[in-house]
């Protein structure tokens, strides 16, 4: 697929993120898995560029329609923050999509969790209305960590401990990560588990378990590459463990110094280049 769409709403949710909801222009609705991420293509004053960002769509009005929302972090000196945060109603981009296999498994396991760090919560907000039926029926405990720096960045608080409110087998955990110990009052949403320090230095109090478990991975880098070690060791393989970094675009002008081979490696080079010649 692939449509022209148009930024129709910005709201700022912290300090350094916002969400912007795009609309089709044609009107036709999206078509995607909760979790799944499109690719955007924007013009600014360079030329064209393009980022992949995951469908935030929870709201009962863009749940299913021509609304893309998307929740983004400013990156200082990225390109692409540049041309969102600064941008008004009516910017236009080209994207093409879904892709992504971070959606949830086709059947649930008995406790199912979803990890993530900063705007890498994006996925998993689509899927809370997909999981309603499963956890008022009871056939799925679902457990939703969040890290990020402190309580200003909680994004989205009040929407998840309403989901916990609602229902008992969905527990919500935040790690603050600049606040190695501290006060959980400190949180103003109820029915959150407060942990202090990063998520994956925090996961040994779950007691996770390779034969009844599910875990879906998303966000900072460092976090994922800490954790899925961890879960190895447990005994969790790659059929029940599903990544998905969140890689920032490099910034532009930075190139990568060229690698100097050695007089010997010149040597095995020119070997090899006679051989085949």
């Amino acid at each position: 697929m692939q449509v022209q769409v148009r930024l129709e709403r910005v709201r700022q949710l912290s300090s350094s993120t916002k969400d912007f909801r795009f609309v089709r222009v044609d009107g036709e609705p999206i078509t995607f898995l909760p979790g799944q991420f499109f690719r955007f293509v924007f013009t600014d004053q360079t030329g064209e560029f393009e980022r992949s960002y995951s469908l935030c769509n929870f709201e009962s009005d863009c749940l299913h329609g021509e609304f893309l929302d998307l929740v983004i972090s400013t990156v200082e000196g990225g390109r692409a923050s540049k041309l969102l945060f600064d941008a008004e109603p009516g910017l236009e981009a080209t994207v093409t999509g879904p892709f992504g296999r971070l959606v949830l498994p086709k059947k649930l396991p008995e406790r199912l969790f979803l990890i993530a760090t900063s705007v890498g919560i994006a996925p998993y907000m689509p899927m809370l209305d997909a999981l309603r039926d499963s956890l008022q029926q009871g056939d799925v405990e679902v457990y939703f960590l969040y890290g990020t720096r402190d309580a200003g960045e909680f994004v989205y608080g009040q929407v998840l401990s309403a989901f916990a409110e609602q229902y008992k087998n969905f527990h919500l955990m935040v790690c603050y990560s600049r606040i190695e110990h501290g006060d959980a009052s400190i949180v103003s949403h109820p029915n959150v588990t407060v942990r202090f320090g990063y998520v994956q230095n925090n996961m040994a109090v779950l007691k996770m378990n390779p034969v009844t478990d599910h875990v879906l991975l998303c966000g900072n880098p460092m976090m994922i590459d800490d954790l899925y070690p961890q879960l190895k060791q447990q005994g969790f393989g790659v059929r029940q463990v599903v990544r998905e970094k969140y890689v920032f675009a490099k910034r532009p002008g930075i190139k990568k110094p060229a690698v100097q081979m050695t007089a010997e490696q010149k040597r095995l080079l020119a070997e090899k280049m006679k051989k085949y010649s």
